[in-house]
């Protein structure tokens, strides 16, 4: 609520001053009008040239992002294709590689450090871009275990995911297995904003970065931004120190999902609390359930978690942003094995079942 400022003949009269003529004091209000217009308009340039020259830094960095991306192929192909195949393939190594047996010396599994992908935004967009965008194209990540893509969001032009500014994060359906640290990994990009036509889509952001980590003994939560010309990204990364895979499945076993009920799976470990792993998020898509076992389909299922910490699977069914029925459970992370959990929300059971593997 804004302060009403006193008029001159008050203020005047308030000190035993001769008042004024009504003429004089308007003039004085139009003096006050006009000194704060001309604060505002200063505040507003000021803050266009700061952006101006913001623009000007990511421009910079993005020209040479792109760079590097255009370059990253023919780099690729020169050192790995005679080993791991074609540029464009997907990583061949599969999870829950060791959740039943065991490993053989020549398999090299351990506990090293992981990469947990928790999201991906579109945090900026410039070069006359605006909301919503309909978005499609991949993000992947590589890494040393075989430096084949490992898909993290893969979508065509003809499914395109439409971002908000509201809600700009991608819709995220990997890794399909753990991300090794034990060197460098790179993250590759090649998004595309879908036009009226295919000769006028644009493109939103295109990298291939490497992300090199630099951490110490602990997991910790951590964001990277990244720059094209038309936008910035910015991730959402846990660095998992003695980590292991798990990959979660969750099944209905008793009763049924409720139509009208969006359902929200998220996993997120006991170190790193502040940040999930969104397993599922329905929207207004009804909750896929197939085959007998009535498995839900999950956008996602592998996640990182540290060795002798837990990791906690939580279930809510909302309508709107409003939580219906909410449960959660936590598991101690094992090496090999399974272990099996139930979560009761009140109209349906869900079986939850957590297989655990070496990396």
């Amino acid at each position: 609520m804004g302060i009403e400022t006193p008029s001159i003949q008050a203020v005047v009269a308030a000190n035993g001053g001769p008042t004024p003529s009504p003429k004089e004091d308007g003039m004085a209000r139009l003096g006050a009008e006009a000194k704060d217009e001309m604060m505002a308009l200063h505040a507003a340039e000021k803050a266009a040239r700061a952006e101006e020259e913001q623009d000007y830094y990511y421009l910079a960095e993005a020209d040479d992002n792109e760079a590097d991306a255009r370059d990253f192929r023919d780099t690729w192909n020169r050192l790995f294709s005679d080993v791991y195949g074609c540029f464009e393939d997907t990583t061949k190594i599969c999870n829950k590689r060791f959740t039943f047996k065991k490993p053989k010396w020549r398999d090299c599994a351990s506990m090293p450090t992981t990469l947990q992908i928790f999201s991906v935004k579109v945090a900026r967009i410039r070069g006359g871009l605006q909301w919503p965008l309909h978005v499609f194209g991949m993000v992947a990540i590589r890494d040393c275990a075989d430096q084949n893509r490992n898909m993290i969001f893969d979508r065509s032009r003809d499914n395109c995911q439409i971002l908000t500014q509201e809600v700009p994060y991608l819709k995220l359906t990997g890794p399909s297995r753990a991300v090794v640290l034990s060197d460098p990994a790179t993250f590759e990009v090649e998004l595309k904003v879908k036009g009226a036509t295919e000769s006028k889509d644009e493109c939103l952001s295109f990298l291939a970065v490497t992300y090199i980590n630099y951490e110490g003994f602990l997991s910790h939560h951590l964001t990277r931004e990244y720059h094209s010309r038309l936008s910035t990204l910015e991730f959402g990364l846990g660095s998992m120190t003695y980590s292991l895979e798990a990959t979660i499945a969750l099944r209905i076993t008793s009763g049924e999902w409720l139509s009208g009920f969006r359902a929200k799976f998220t996993a997120s470990t006991t170190s790193i609390s502040c940040a999930k792993v969104i397993l599922l998020d329905s929207g207004d898509d009804k909750v896929s359930v197939v085959g007998h076992g009535r498995n839900i389909t999950l956008s996602r299922s592998v996640v990182s978690a540290e060795y002798l910490e837990q990791l906690k699977v939580c279930a809510k069914a909302l309508q709107g942003d409003h939580v219906v029925a909410g449960r959660q459970m936590f598991f101690k992370v094992k090496r090999d094995g399974v272990s099996d959990g139930t979560l009761r929300l009140g109209f349906c059971t869900l079986g939850v079942t957590i297989y655990w593997s070496l990396i």
